[in-house]
């Protein structure tokens, strides 16, 4: 008997690339001393963020809304706000907006 998998294969579905963490995003992350981690790659589209290996912030982008809770999930909510994507940002707004993101998140750290 196959499995679904194997069921899935056979149906020649298109391949889907998951989001990558723009060049930019990272250097910005790197100077700033935070680690940036997608953990969840569509619906909802989510990225970790540590400083020194502690929770430093998380991601989060689903049904056209993105929130950035501080220091994690349950966290202070420092922002949340519209984006044009669904379950996910879309592939022009990404790298503004996890930029947007890891300042308020920078920003968050050097207030506390």
């Amino acid at each position: 008997m196959s499995s679904i998998l194997d069921i899935a294969g056979t149906l020649n579905l298109p391949k889907v690339t998951p989001p990558v963490v723009p060049e930019s995003v990272a250097m910005v992350a790197e100077r700033l001393g935070l680690t940036l981690a997608l953990t969840s790659p569509s619906v909802p589209e989510q990225y970790s963020v540590e400083r020194k290996g502690q929770s430093a912030g998380h991601i989060h982008v689903r049904h056209f809304g993105m929130s950035i809770d501080y220091p994690d999930v349950g966290g202070d909510r420092i922002y949340e706000g519209p984006v044009d994507g669904f379950g996910g940002f879309t592939d022009h707004e990404r790298e503004t907006q996890l930029l947007f993101a890891l300042g308020l998140i920078a920003a968050r750290i050097m207030a506390a």
